[in-house]
């Protein structure tokens, strides 16, 4: 009896100790709930507390990057220098060096034409300026000998010279000291006339006249020579006008001609451009063109790749019915480039900044649409969303310049979804105040 009636009040002991520890371990279940939900019963994200001391993944921070607001601007790349080829004679094509794309050296004969018909005139030419230079070696002697070369004595032979050679000199002398005492000594055997010192036979025999003759016929074989090589000369122009050589290092960019066509003066051969030397020829409007200025770098879009082009040309004169000036910019060596290829200039709008200041960037992942505006989602310390809308700079890799609606430091979402919108927590979940309404508090 005492037995059984211990077992039983054991029993109801143990069960009054669990309910005591079921009950505290309810009321603490309670108050941390109460906790987390705060004081309205609202229902608080998992990562809401202390989720933004340091950036969560996923966010991008708002850094900052040169930027000025610009308009989008259509062109096309050309060569910095180009030339069309055209014949310069009649004739048929006997050489062309390539097609379209085959590159030519610099002198390289690029279009050639047939020179029968010149052939001949050109020996001739060169027959005829042999024997002129023949001519002027014999004319160039005969002057030397009239004016140097020595005489044969007609009277008295090799002994009145030698006579004659020791007796003038004494003469010539003695008349220089005492013709003044003397005056029937004065001009004796003298071809000058009176007062000239007396020669000696050989001496007598280099007559001016002869000589003056000799020099003549001198003179005229190097006239003679002077128009050979003219006519030579003439020929080899000819003869270079029957080929179209390369004015530089490029590319044929046009081949208008094949072997054995017959061209005339002035139809066109091939065109030449240097494509390792690219320029953008972009269509300003009159209103744009007082920001640019040369030298200045403008960000140009080519074949889905971006670069900075320097101005290196502006028009002085705009077009009458355009109102646009013609604005060369200069590409980058080594750009994927070549003529043709459709080019997309931004160009910066007056008022819109200069490519020196600083703006916040975000990278170009973190900006959507949302209807026609672009738009970012940047991050709350509640752990929401916020939708801002923005206005764009440029564009620079795989960032982009925000003008306003956005301050560097801030933290925007890198890849928003679709749906996200403000409000909306940064793992993509419901709000809030979805939250709240879902759990009927």
């Amino acid at each position: 009896m005492i037995s059984g009636v211990l077992r039983f009040g054991s029993l109801i002991a143990a069960a009054i100790v669990g309910g005591l520890i079921a009950a505290w371990f309810a009321g603490g279940s309670e108050s941390d709930q109460a906790a987390t939900t705060g004081g309205n019963g609202s229902a608080l994200p998992a990562a809401g507390i202390g989720a933004f001391m340091t950036p969560m993944a996923g966010l991008a921070e708002v850094t900052q990057m040169p930027a000025a607001e610009r308009i989008r601007l259509g062109g096309y790349v050309e060569a910095s220098r180009m030339v069309k080829l055209t014949a310069q004679a009649p004739g048929r094509v006997t050489y062309v060096a390539g097609d379209a794309g085959d590159r030519v050296a610099s002198g390289q004969v690029v279009v050639a034409l047939d020179d029968d018909a010149l052939r001949p005139n050109y020996r001739a030419a060169w027959a005829d300026l042999s024997s002129q230079m023949t001519g002027i070696q014999d004319a160039r002697t005969q002057l030397y000998n009239q004016l140097e070369g020595p005489r044969t004595s007609p009277l008295g032979g090799p002994g009145y010279d030698a006579y004659e050679q020791l007796t003038v000199p004494f003469y010539n002398m003695a008349q220089s000291m005492f013709g003044s005492m003397f005056p029937g000594m004065n001009g004796f055997n003298s071809p000058m006339g009176q007062n000239g010192p007396m020669l000696t036979q050989q001496q007598a025999q280099r007559g001016f006249p002869a000589a003056s003759t000799a020099r003549a016929a001198y003179e005229r074989q190097l006239s003679q020579l002077a128009a050979s090589q003219s006519r030579l000369d003439g020929l080899d122009a000819q003869l270079r006008n029957r080929r179209a050589m390369a004015p530089w290092q490029g590319a044929i960019l046009t081949r208008y001609v094949r072997v054995g066509d017959i061209v005339q003066p002035g139809q066109p051969l091939a065109d030449i451009a240097d494509v390792d030397q690219l320029d953008v020829r972009v269509e300003v409007p009159v209103a744009l063109v007082a920001n640019l200025r040369l030298g200045d770098a403008v960000p140009v879009t080519v074949n889905d790749t971006n670069h900075w082009a320097l101005v290196s040309q502006i028009h002085p004169a705009a077009q009458p019915g355009a109102h646009t000036v013609t604005v060369k910019l200069t590409l980058p060596a080594g750009a994927q480039a070549a003529p043709g290829m459709y080019v997309l200039a931004w160009i910066a709008q007056p008022g819109g900044g200069s490519p020196s200041q600083l703006a916040p960037a975000v990278p170009n992942s973190a900006i959507v649409q949302r209807g026609s505006l672009p738009v970012a989602f940047v991050a709350r310390p509640d752990g929401t969303v916020e939708m801002r809308v923005l206005r764009l700079g440029d564009s620079q890799g795989s960032n982009t310049a925000v003008l306003s609606g956005l301050a560097v430091g801030e933290h925007v979402v890198a890849q928003p979804s679709p749906h996200l919108k403000s409000g909306d927590p940064i793992h993509g979940g419901p709000s809030r105040g979805r939250a709240a309404a879902s759990t009927g508090h």
